[in-house]
């Protein structure tokens, strides 16, 4: 009986206590692989989204290109029949947005004059519409010109990180 209450126990115990930890490793385990497999799937599934994120990023881009801006809006003046005046930066500041995720996007806001007539606009206007970055017109304004050519001017507001 000492025999038993001096050898068996302590080893008994010993065998319950390594018989809780491996439960308890092995529960850790578990949960650091569910952890990695969800972010392995993550993964996966943003890379099958590559396009979906490269729309993300042309219609939202992380720095301000003002001269592929100036470019973009000459080169969708001049196919749609519009001739650029002027083109200058009105405005470059934050946003006045509520989210605080959007605290770092700003507002990039051109004024442009344009001469042509009124379906040259309209065509101007749909291609800003229809292209990949996020465009608002703020404002237009015309002259009252009796023929063509008309002079408009416009306010365009984009959008950059």
């Amino acid at each position: 009986l000492l025999l038993i209450f001096f050898l068996v126990v302590p080893e008994y115990n010993t065998f319950i206590n390594l018989r809780t930890d491996l439960a308890q490793k092995t529960a850790e385990f578990n949960a650091e692989y569910d952890y990695y497999a969800a972010i392995d799937r993550t993964y996966f599934d943003l890379q099958g989204r590559q396009d979906d994120l490269k729309k993300i990023n042309d219609a939202l881009p992380s720095n301000p290109d003002f001269g592929e801006l100036v470019y973009f809006f000459h080169q969708v003046a001049k196919e749609n029949g519009l001739i650029v005046k002027n083109l200058f930066l009105s405005k470059l500041s934050a946003s006045n947005s509520q989210t605080s995720n959007a605290d770092n996007v700003k507002d990039i806001i051109f004024s442009m004059d344009l001469s042509g007539d009124y379906p040259s606009l309209e065509g101007f206007m749909a291609s800003l519409e229809n292209s990949s970055r996020i465009f608002e017109i703020t404002s237009i304004s015309f002259s009252s010109a009796l023929e063509p050519p008309y002079t408009f001017n416009l306010q365009v507001k984009t959008h950059s990180y």
